[in-house]
């Protein structure tokens, strides 16, 4: 589905409202779907947004992803964004809620 994202949270923390509302929001494809996990070794829920062109992420996926709003105008997610430092072996995962406006392009 064609939406633009806001991104309310970052490393976990929240966002003071002015720091959003006045960016823009960029368009591209939520995908919802389950995939294996193989650092929780199960299968989760992962939101995936990409970009229209060329399908490149445009976000981290967001992972055990729920839906916590539904309406005409928007969706929310609400998930476990995971960022991976492969050179020092980290992974870190961080709370993330996303507002998903729908595009009205649709």
């Amino acid at each position: 589905m064609r939406v633009r994202i806001h991104c309310l949270r970052e490393r976990g923390r929240p966002l003071p409202k002015h720091q959003f509302a006045f960016k823009p929001a960029p368009v591209g494809w939520l995908t919802v779907h389950e995939e294996r996990d193989n650092v929780l070794n199960r299968y989760t829920r992962v939101a995936r947004f990409r970009a229209m062109e060329n399908s490149n992420e445009l976000l981290p996926a967001l992972r055990d992803a729920q839906l916590v709003e539904l309406t005409r105008e928007r969706l929310i997610l609400s998930g476990i964004e995971r960022q991976e430092d492969l050179v020092i072996n980290k992974i870190e995962d961080f709370a993330q809620t996303w507002v998903c406006w729908l595009d009205a392009e649709t």
